[in-house]
């Protein structure tokens, strides 16, 4: 690994640990309602500060599904889910565009070995291949990004795939964020309703990937 993507791994790993503990500082100690009320004194520059900084920090990276949570927590659970999204297609497409730029010996020496696990599944080339890819929890949102990029996927296939295997997990983690300090229903629906988003990214990614075989033939 080289110096520069050592660097690199370490500041996502600081930044990671004083996100999580400003999160934990709110869900645990602080005052979620005054914190929401800051939030939302600022206006539109709230939302935009977000996505700008969640866009940044994902190309480090940090994890996306911590943003989420900082999202629902200073949001509550739709503005969460919507911005982490919004952030997250943009942050995907930046990646996936810098990576094919790069080529792939400038991106194994940033991301590592991982990048091998990620060329692994986008040798399907398709749809299913990028929602797999988002859905597998071992492999980070970032070395996705930059995995796909230098593989044969399409733009169309990795922005669709993204757009279908990012909603699980930001609507879990923006749950956990949104319920801090309250009760646990807001959690729970969410939970319930990110495994059937899990489980029907799959259902879609097969069915539009199959689509395609036949009209290919």
């Amino acid at each position: 690994m080289s110096t520069r993507a050592a660097r690199l791994r370490l500041l996502g790993l600081v930044l990671s640990v004083a996100i999580a503990s400003a999160l934990a500082w709110v869900v645990i100690g602080g005052d979620l309602d005054t914190v929401q009320s800051t939030v939302e004194s600022t206006g539109a520059w709230g939302p935009v500060v977000y996505v700008a900084l969640h866009v940044l920090l994902t190309l480090v990276p940090v994890s996306k599904n911590l943003l989420a949570g900082v999202a629902g927590a200073l949001f509550g659970l739709v503005g969460g889910i919507a911005l982490s999204w919004v952030a997250s297609m943009i942050s995907a497409a930046v990646t996936f565009a810098i990576a094919r730029r790069l080529g792939r010996t400038a991106v194994a020496s940033m991301t590592g070995p991982r990048i091998d696990r990620v060329e692994e599944i986008m040798r399907q080339q398709g749809l299913l291949a990028v929602i797999i890819a988002r859905v597998t929890p071992v492999i980070p949102f970032t070395i996705v990004n930059y995995g796909a990029g230098i593989t044969a996927v399409t733009s169309r296939d990795f922005v669709l795939g993204t757009a279908i295997g990012v909603l699980p997990g930001t609507v879990g983690y923006a749950a956990l964020g949104a319920s801090a300090g309250r009760d646990a229903t807001t959690f729970v629906l969410a939970g319930v309703m990110a495994v059937a988003l899990f489980a029907g990214s799959l259902f879609l990614g097969w069915r539009a990937t199959r689509r395609q075989q036949r009209s290919a033939q």
